[in-house]
């Protein structure tokens, strides 16, 4: 039964993915507490973590297919200093998230998914141009953002659309595209970080027995690889306010889920 729970949370964590740019870990993470409990919070944001990857991985690939060559330049070539600053931070943040484990909670990380459903109810009007890019800028809020995804277990979709919506003029959907592909790179970074914390620490401490079994990881990673690709075909056939509307939506479920563990 829970193979099967896992499938679909994979599955509907790998379709926000695709479609409004979520990678997923704001599904992932609420049904493992749901599951197992507050206390796996931690061991949660580790699958969340490999999730976040797989889901990035499937829904960065469809959006670099359906793009010119052109429009593919330009996406990287817009996000190469925020990657920059996601690559410094990330698994450093991923190493040390064994020692945040009181840190970190169900409520914490709904506060902060929250704060950015909020933000995005402020309205901003689309422009054909994106602003210039600004390095400090884009490191400072590449470093932070992927500091905190790696913290809490998401790929940090929402605070880079947030930042690319806001900060930099970014159109919302070129804005999706971004966080797939960002969300790749935090998903990558995280479990890195995490397999060399892991092995240096293995006989520093003993060790524990993971959240799911292989076939339940199998399940999560093979519902979102299949279902993030049909997210970014149907995210094109939507408007930018329903795609707003659906990413808030999702972001109070997610919150609100976690508050009542």
């Amino acid at each position: 039964m829970d193979v099967i729970m896992l499938l679909l949370a994979g599955a509907l964590s790998g379709l926000i993915a695709g479609l409004v740019g979520l990678a997923g870990g704001i599904v992932i993470v609420p049904v493992l507490v749901w599951l197992y409990g507050p206390p796996v919070i931690h061991d949660a944001i580790v699958v969340s973590w490999f999730a976040v990857l797989f889901n990035s991985i499937g829904a960065t690939v469809k959006q670099l297919r359906i793009r010119t060559r052109q429009e593919r330049l330009v996406l990287l070539s817009g996000a190469r200093y925020f990657m920059m600053g996601v690559f410094f931070i990330t698994p450093l943040v991923a190493c040390l998230a064994g020692g945040a484990k009181s840190f970190v909670s169900p409520r914490l990380v709904a506060i902060l998914q929250l704060c950015l459903a909020m933000v995005m109810l402020w309205p901003v009007k689309e422009q054909d141009e994106r602003r210039d890019p600004s390095r400090i800028r884009d490191l400072s809020f590449g470093g932070a953002i992927g500091g905190v995804s790696a913290l809490i277990g998401v790929g940090g979709g929402t605070y880079t659309i947030a930042y690319f919506v806001y900060g930099a003029g970014v159109r919302f959907k070129d804005a999706i595209a971004t966080a797939n592909i960002i969300g790749s790179t935090v998903g990558f970074l995280s479990v890195t970080g995490y397999v060399l914390s892991h092995a240096l620490l293995s006989n520093a401490s003993p060790e524990s027995e993971p959240l799911l079994s292989a076939a339940g990881m199998a399940a999560v990673i093979v519902g979102g690889l299949a279902f993030a690709p049909i997210g970014v075909s149907l995210s094109s056939r939507f408007s930018t306010k329903t795609l707003r509307q659906i990413l808030i939506f999702a972001l109070i479920m997610s919150s609100l889920r976690l508050m009542m563990s």
